[in-house]
C-alpha cells in the first residue's frame, strides 16, 4: 500500500501553531471577563433571595405559633418574663448591642420556639397547644449571622416587629422599633 504525498505533509503539520493557541487563549480570557461579573451577581442575588425566604419562613412560623399557643414568641414564662430578642444560630450581627439600636437584655433561641418545643423552663408536656415543629432548625443567614426578631416590640401597641438579617455588610442598621428597615438589612414584618 502506497502512501500519498499529502498524508506525509499532514503528519508534519499536525497540531496548532503558537499564534492559534494565543488567539484561543485570548478569546477565552475575553469570555471569562464578560461572564464572571454576571455569574457573581447571580450569586449575590441568590444570597439576598435566600435571606428573604428564610425571614418569611420565620415570620410564618411565628403566626402559626401564636395561633397554637395564644401568644407571640417573646415570653418565656419561667425563665424570663419578656425577651428583647429572639435569635437564630450564628453570630449576633454588629450593632445589635449598640445602645442606639438593639439593647439586649434577654435572648431566646428561635429553635426553642419553633423546632424543639423548649421555649420555657417547664417540661415539654406542659407546653399545651404546641403542634410543631413549625420549621426545621434555623440556620445562619447567607453571611453567617443570626436572624433576629425584635421581640420586645410585641408588647408595644403599634410596635413594628421584624425578622431581620443584617444583610451583606453584617451590621444591623435598623433601630429596634423602626417602622422600616434601614441600610442593607433584610427584614420581613411580623406585626
Amino acid at each position: 500500500m502506497k502512501m500519498s504525498p499529502w498524508s506525509s505533509i499532514r503528519k508534519r503539520n499536525a497540531g496548532f501553531t503558537l499564534i492559534e493557541v494565543i488567539v484561543i487563549v485570548a478569546i477565552l480570557a475575553i469570555l471569562a471577563g464578560i461572564l464572571a461579573p454576571m455569574i457573581f451577581s447571580q450569586i449575590d442575588d441568590a444570597k439576598l433571595a435566600r435571606a428573604e425566604a428564610d425571614a418569611k419562613s420565620i415570620s410564618s412560623a411565628s403566626f402559626v405559633f401564636r395561633k397554637d399557643i395564644g401568644r407571640w414568641p417573646n415570653w418565656d414564662n419561667a425563665c424570663s418574663p419578656n425577651a428583647t430578642l429572639v435569635v437564630g444560630t450564628g453570630n449576633l450581627p454588629s450593632g445589635v448591642d449598640d445602645e442606639n439600636l438593639f439593647v439586649v437584655t434577654t435572648k431566646i433561641s428561635i429553635d426553642d420556639y419553633f423546632a424543639k418545643n423548649t421555649y420555657n423552663c417547664f417540661p415539654v408536656s406542659n407546653n399545651v397547644g404546641w403542634k410543631g415543629p413549625y420549621m426545621a432548625a434555623v440556620n445562619t443567614d447567607p453571611w453567617g449571622n443570626a436572624y433576629v426578631i425584635n421581640a420586645d416590640q410585641f408588647n408595644i401597641d403599634g410596635g413594628a416587629v421584624w425578622v431581620y438579617s443584617a444583610g451583606p455588610n453584617s451590621v444591623m442598621e435598623s433601630e429596634a422599633g423602626a417602622m422600616t428597615p434601614n441600610g442593607d438589612d433584610i427584614a420581613i414584618r411580623i406585626k
